[in-house]
């Protein structure tokens, strides 16, 4: 266990620009898109036909998988891309999502953020507000996500740091009900431009193996 459990995260890229839909039935068309590619990387990872994929919830409302509950499983779908995590040695969560303007963004920031986040959020540059605070929200939701039950606390108890180089912690505290922040692995993960990804483990030093998705990687 000295290196840690590993997490296999796998991204797609379903649509680009444009093709990303805006109506409601193209909207619905893509999410069932999405579904499918996950169902199909599972069931790769599974080794079993993609008809045996199926979810069910955890007492604690958690989606995992019928047939192999002992499968930690996340997926995140927003805009045209798509991300998978599943680690077989702890609880894991992924988020992913597409950066766009937010009008009410400073008011999001001050209730999500962290005193020192928001500091250090306030000193971005001019049109980079969106993306970073994008980078901050996934980490977070991904920790939501790992956790899976209800949130004993506030978007703005998981506080992020730098993360940005190797060695360098992406939360640097949680809810004490979530544990001391070493039982967990909290990383950034690459996106295409305009998205901005993050997968989360509970359990400490976890190694990433990414993949490609079949349709194209992210």
């Amino acid at each position: 266990m000295a290196r840690g459990v590993l997490v296999t995260v796998w991204a797609v890229v379903l649509r680009t620009g444009a093709d990303v839909p805006r109506d409601t039935a193209g909207k619905r068309r893509l999410r069932a898109e999405a579904r499918a590619w996950v169902r199909g990387r599972l069931a790769e990872r599974l080794r079993a036909p993609a008809a045996r994929v199926q979810w069910e919830r955890s007492r604690a409302g958690k989606p995992r998988l019928a047939h192999d509950p002992g499968l930690y499983v996340s997926y995140s779908h927003s805009g045209g891309v798509v991300v998978l995590a599943a680690c077989a040695g702890g609880p894991v969560g992924v988020d992913v999502e597409r950066v766009v303007p937010r009008p009410h963004l400073r008011e999001l920031a001050e209730e999500c953020l962290a005193p020192s986040e928001s500091a250090s959020w306030r000193g971005t540059a001019p049109g980079r507000e969106a993306d970073e605070f994008a980078r901050l929200w996934t980490r977070k939701e991904a920790v939501l996500k790992a956790w899976g039950r209800g949130f004993p606390g506030s978007l703005a108890e998981v506080v992020t740091g730098p993360g940005a180089r190797p060695g360098e912690p992406a939360v640097l505290a949680l809810p004490a009900a979530l544990g001391p922040v070493g039982l967990w692995t909290v990383r950034d993960l690459g996106a295409p431009g305009g998205y901005r990804a993050a997968v989360a483990c509970r359990a400490p030093a976890a190694r990433l193996d990414v993949r490609p998705g079949a349709a194209g990687g992210a």
